[in-house]
């Protein structure tokens, strides 16, 4: 009798452990965790992120969110490479997570944001008063004249700026990519179908000590303000956020009209020229973009920091720091449905 009665006792025992545990696990993915949240993200959005999490703190105190910026192809590293936790991944180039992320590592991809190349000076800075749109080029090939960009391989910035040197070879009919940057470095070009492919070695030299190269494009805002560089290819928001005076490019060079797409296009970037991890980055609008890796330990806080990012909050943030939304967000993979809108 009391085998029999066992039996249906130890099921029910079973069941009910099996309906604590769902129910448990539904509420540790509905609700945001408290403790960390770690956000890798490109130095370019660490100060709208900074601000973004200072909002968003004040609604969960039991939320650390701790920002880590580098260039976006180095946060990608830390997360496919190094095996680093990272909860939020935001990047200066959507196509990053495309390219580097899915599907191995992530299952969609938001491009929300977008910005302009810029050139940022000082009034230290060598002919900063004869510098203009139409002579800038001219002015960086002076004797004594430096100038300054990330590292391509290691962040958006940099490939856009060689993009955009390019660009400025069709738009002026003059070789302002070979005097600038591939006399003067490792750097290799080649013409191809109509389009200027170039090929950025993973081993980067120098040539010359008129050219600095940092890994994110952000750290060259203290050179600059230390005297030591006099000009650095930015994006505008990063100008706006340190009150740097800046030099506008011409629409066909910075980067930020999609109407001008099949214009950018003209220019294909190769980083890490020659390794199993070359990537080619045709020219194209600048749009960040932003994802949650597969291995995020706090999902559910993740979603809802990138909820939040998204609403208008985040928004004025981003248009304050002169990184304005897109009309309409990009969707890319299977997209949670709590995140779009």
């Amino acid at each position: 009798m009391s085998k029999k009665c066992g039996k249906p006792f130890k099921f029910r025992i079973w069941v009910i452990a099996l309906i604590i545990t769902l129910i448990t696990l539904r509420g540790s993915l509905s609700t945001p965790r408290s403790g960390e949240l770690i956000v890798f993200c490109a130095g370019s959005l660490y100060v709208p992120l900074r601000e973004v999490a200072s909002l968003y703190s004040e609604s969960h105190p039991g939320v650390n969110v701790i920002i880590e910026p580098s260039g976006s192809v180095e946060a990608v590293r830390k997360v496919t490479e190094l095996k680093r936790r990272c909860d939020v991944l935001a990047l200066a180039d959507y196509r990053l997570i495309l390219k580097y992320m899915i599907p191995k590592y992530a299952s969609w991809a938001i491009a929300f944001a977008t910005n302009r190349l810029v050139i940022c000076y000082t009034d230290r800075s060598k002919y900063s008063r004869d510098v203009n749109s139409s002579n800038w080029f001219e002015i960086l090939r002076r004797e004594g004249v430096t100038y300054g960009f990330s590292n391509p391989n290691d962040d958006p910035c940099g490939y856009r700026v060689l993009t955009a040197l390019a660009l400025a070879n069709f738009l002026y009919g003059r070789e302002v990519l070979q005097e600038l940057v591939v006399d003067k470095t490792n750097i290799s070009v080649e013409r191809r179908g109509g389009k200027l492919h170039i090929y950025v070695p993973p081993d980067l030299e120098i040539k010359t000590g008129k050219i600095r190269v940092r890994s994110k494009s952000v750290t060259l805002i203290a050179l600059l303000e230390a005297g030591t560089l006099d000009y650095a290819f930015e994006y505008e928001s990063v100008a706006i956020q340190h009150k740097l005076p800046h030099l506008e490019l011409p629409p066909e060079l910075n980067l930020g009209y999609p109407s001008l797409s099949r214009f950018y296009s003209k220019v294909v970037v190769h980083i890490m020229a020659g390794t199993a991890q070359e990537r080619a980055l045709t020219g194209a609008p600048i749009v960040y973009g932003i994802t949650v890796p597969k291995t995020a330990v706090n999902l559910a806080g993740a979603m809802d920091f990138i909820k939040f990012l998204l609403s208008d909050r985040g928004r004025d943030v981003f248009k304050r720091c002169g990184q304005p939304f897109l009309s309409r967000f990009l969707y890319y993979g299977g997209v949670p449905g709590v995140l779009k809108r």
